[in-house]
């Protein structure tokens, strides 16, 4: 049986001290409210109610079922009504995974501004360098830097992310600018550490796909390390423009290969479920997407002419 429904009947009844209002009230028939309260009756192996052809009356157990029973359908209003609440309102603790090169740069004073408008909302910011499992180890989403998401993710992308090839104007001075990418392979290039001690950097233009391996002196698992040594002199480094934004336009590193794009990636808020995303991720993902958006500040005044 439906005890929660045959309470409010039975508290219905109590309050209207008729069988025939109550069930107006709750819009019923009074064979219906009747057999509510009979049924609750046999559930509980008691009576409830005194009934006579004048007057209904509540039996001792009856008296404190009623004050038991109308706690309990308040305390399920106000849970009903929490819940709704917290389907609108973000609330509770968002934990969210990035990397160092995206999340120490771009990401703190997004999660700070965030915070600051959802007072109700606390975020732990996990940076790493490893692909975590979202739901193992319990994260609400994770904001990633790819091309593609792993099948069984949902993802939604935030902003696009544009590489740069640069170098310094010392560098370039010394060493002559790179104008193909074919003239990359004479240079000093610094990327990312492989066990192949080379890379592969790709390019575009009119369709036409161009790929060059690299080789240099310097690799590493970090970007702010090789933006660090092309500002140096060092060499020639092929980095996301929001790494490299802020050299690019003090002049301390300048675009080089300017008539062939370098690869696009993405920035991606990534989920596990579609369904039912609480207000907490869904709110915060739309912050991100509106903050960084498909032109995003670190482009400004960056894009080659």
């Amino acid at each position: 049986m439906d005890i929660a429904n045959a309470m409010k009947v039975f508290t219905a009844v109590v309050e209207a001290a008729s069988f025939a209002k109550a069930a107006d009230r709750l819009e019923l028939s009074r064979g219906m409210a009747t057999h509510y309260v009979a049924q609750l009756e046999a559930h509980l192996g008691v009576r409830l109610l005194h009934r006579t052809t004048r007057r209904l009356s509540l039996t001792e157990a009856g008296t404190n079922y009623c004050q038991r029973a109308t706690h309990i359908l308040s305390l399920i209003e106000d849970a009903g009504t929490e819940a709704a609440q917290g389907a609108t309102v973000p609330r509770g603790t968002l934990r969210v995974t990035t990397s160092a090169i995206f999340g120490a740069r771009h990401l703190d004073r997004a999660v700070a501004e965030y915070v600051r408008n959802n007072p109700q909302v606390e975020v732990d910011l996990v940076i790493n360098e490893r692909l975590v499992d979202l739901i193992e180890e319990g994260f609400d989403l994770a904001v990633r830097v790819s091309k593609e998401i792993a099948p069984g993710l949902v993802a939604r992308r935030l902003a696009p992310v544009r590489m740069a090839v640069c170098a310094s104007p010392a560098y370039l001075k010394k060493h002559g600018v790179p104008k193909s990418p074919e003239d990359l392979e004479h240079h000093n290039c610094l990327f990312y550490a492989r066990p192949t001690n080379r890379s592969e950097w790709r390019f575009w233009r009119k369709g036409i796909e161009c790929t060059v391996e690299v080789r240099g002196n310097l690799r590493s698992n970090n970007g702010d390390v090789l933006m660090n040594a092309a500002i140096d002199g060092l060499g020639v480094i092929y980095e996301p423009t929001f790494l490299v934004h802020e050299p690019l336009r003090q002049k301390r590193l300048v675009r080089v290969v300017p008539d062939w794009e370098p690869e696009e990636f993405s920035v991606f808020a990534v989920y596990p479920h579609r369904r039912f995303l609480p207000p907490k991720v869904r709110s915060f993902i739309d912050f991100l997407a509106g903050r960084f958006g498909p032109e995003p500040f670190w482009d400004f005044d960056v894009k080659p002419k």
